[in-house]
């Protein structure tokens, strides 16, 4: 029975000596064989009206190794734009927006990330304005001015 006590405990210090524990060769082995993140919900498109509070949710299986969750806002002039990284307060899981203006209308994308690759889950947060506030910035567009440029 010694034997084998010291034969284990050989193989331990032979495993260390060589620059990895038993614990680490295991950990490596989880890792290498599972694969990108999975985000086991589908986003929900929102429509709220100006004021409201919008909440999109990003559920991950944290069966696998998550390096980051990053949210993204897609503005419809096309420019994207960081919401949230890991050095984020919060939830990393929910992304919420209070009092919500038609500025924030768009897709919303979280992103689960690894070694392995990518998961993206998006939906789109449509504002509805009052048919006042429609026709003033329909007059706007027809002036040639954006309601960004009245905002400035």
């Amino acid at each position: 029975m010694n034997n084998i006590r010291h034969a284990v405990i050989l193989v331990h210090v032979m495993t260390c000596i060589q620059g990895a524990s038993i614990g680490e060769g295991i950990f490596r082995k989880i890792v290498t064989t599972c694969g990108r993140p999975e985000i086991k919900n589908i986003m929900q498109n929102l429509t709220v009206q100006p004021g409201d509070t919008a909440s999109f949710r990003c559920t991950i299986n944290m069966k696998c190794l998550v390096s980051y969750i990053q949210w993204y806002h897609e503005m419809n002039n096309g420019t994207m734009r960081l919401l949230r990284t890991a050095k984020s307060n919060g939830n990393p899981y929910k992304f919420t927006i209070t009092e919500v203006s038609p500025l924030d209308e768009g897709f919303y994308t979280c992103i689960a990330g690894n070694t392995m690759g990518e998961t993206v889950s998006s939906a789109y947060l449509q504002v509805n304005s009052s048919p006042a506030s429609l026709f003033f910035s329909s007059q706007l567009l027809l002036l040639g001015i954006s309601l960004i440029d009245v905002i400035k």
